[in-house]
């Protein structure tokens, strides 16, 4: 009986610990259209940062972060789309010395909770 027991509890952390996401609601799709990964811009080119969201229900927000190696902000945009589809369309002007590696994260959820992020850099040649 004892060892029932603890087959029982066994098969239970198993089974729980096992549980996959749900396939039929798929986390948000983030495509990046530009900039390029690790893309190389000469001094005053813009860095153009076009993103575009999609999902199977309702995008509760997205964010685009552009940041410094150092951690400062240059540019923070969120939105709350509720919409099965977003953009982010905006752009950076590469004229300082300080974004020889200017780091950018992606990041957008679902209603249902489902997150997705994607992250890169690009670079100026100084």
């Amino acid at each position: 009986m004892k060892y029932l027991a603890f087959i029982v509890l066994g098969l239970g952390v198993l089974l729980n610990s096992c549980k996959e996401e749900n396939p039929s609601d798929p986390s948000v799709v983030i495509t990046k259209i530009s900039p390029n990964n690790h893309q190389v811009y000469n001094w005053n080119d813009t860095a153009f940062f076009n993103i575009t969201f999609s999902d199977n229900s309702q995008i509760k927000s997205t964010s685009l972060r552009i940041y410094l190696a150092t951690g400062k902000n240059l540019l923070q945009i969120s939105d709350k789309p509720n919409s099965k589809t977003a953009v982010i369309d905006t752009f950076i002007i590469m004229n300082d010395s300080s974004y020889t590696f200017v780091n950018f994260d992606i990041i957008a959820e679902d209603d249902t909770g489902n997150t997705s992020s994607k992250s890169s850099h690009i670079h100026i040649r100084i």
